[in-house]
């Protein structure tokens, strides 16, 4: 059995006949005939009923040409991958992004390079803090979206979007206080919530972190804020990610003395440098980095 043979099969259902087939496949009547008898001989199912002027499809042969039909666009889509690998294209590219990044941002670029690589599996991770950039760093992903904490001579980067982030509470966090104008020393009995950081290697830099205070660890932004809404804490939140808590007035800004309020932290592309990066990595790149010069997105 023959793939040349299937597509002979699928031809006759679509056209109704041998000789509408052969016209369409550019062969000759008696090859295509020929072929399906062998297709027969092998199979041992009559694939055609002979009893009429034009040649027609068996049950049988009408149940093994919805399989051939499923057998052939496997077929091209393999043969398909096969060309995209064999350009250089990779079979797999592997994205870091800060997890307090908006993904309908992210996934909007993404969606640009995916559509133009649909043959290349795209694998996202989030991560805090400094996990995107040490898995830039180890070389688990090919390209991150991190924070930029500190200058890193191993990576090449570009700024791709500024975040906003305000010191906030609910109401009543701030009510069972008795003032509106905090001290630190207000601040070190009541949990701070903290985003735990996702990389594996232990750094001295905390990023507004008390540390004579009380802490409670959260592995991402959005239990952080479930947990500041339920007024069972404080901390930082990205202002893109409380913009309507803060209109509503269920989050509030607080005011601490000696403490910053406001953080603007900013988020930069970045992959290794002295690193070959195929066609789909380098394609992302672009993307990012065109959307970045065209754009004063600023998250406020």
């Amino acid at each position: 059995m023959t793939l040349d043979q299937l597509r002979m099969l699928v031809k006759i259902a679509e056209t109704g006949s041998v000789l509408a087939a052969s016209e369409a496949l550019f062969r000759t009547q008696p090859t295509v005939s020929v072929a399906i008898r062998k297709l027969e001989e092998e199979l041992g199912v009559a694939l055609l009923a002979r009893d009429s002027y034009r040649a027609r499809l068996t049950q049988e042969g009408q149940m093994l040409c919805r399989r051939a039909t499923a057998i052939l666009q496997q077929s091209e889509r393999f043969t398909e991958l096969a060309h995209h690998l064999a350009v250089g294209n990779e079979p797999e590219l592997r994205l870091a992004v800060e997890a307090s990044c908006p993904m309908a941002l992210i996934l909007g670029l993404v969606r640009d390079s995916e559509s133009s690589f649909p043959h290349t599996e795209f694998s996202l991770m989030l991560e805090n803090l400094w996990g995107a950039m040490e898995r830039v760093l180890e070389g688990d992903v090919d390209l991150g979206i991190c924070p930029w904490l500190n200058e890193e001579q191993d990576v090449e980067s570009f700024p791709f979007i500024r975040s906003h982030l305000l010191t906030v509470a609910s109401p009543d966090f701030v009510a069972a206080r008795g003032k509106s104008d905090l001290e630190m020393s207000d601040m070190q009995d009541v949990p701070q919530i903290v985003v735990k950081d996702s990389s594996h290697r232990a750094r001295g830099d905390s990023y507004g972190v008390l540390h004579q205070g009380r802490h409670w660890l959260v592995n991402d932004h959005y239990t952080k804020k479930e947990i500041l809404l339920a007024g069972m804490g404080w901390g930082r939140l990205h202002r893109h990610m409380i913009e309507q808590e803060l209109a509503d007035g269920r989050l509030v800004p607080l005011s601490i003395c000696d403490y910053p309020s406001t953080l603007d932290i900013e988020m930069r592309v970045v992959r290794r440098r002295g690193v070959v990066h195929g066609p789909v990595a380098e394609g992302l790149w672009r993307n990012l980095k065109e959307f970045a010069e065209h754009s004063d997105e600023n998250l406020g």
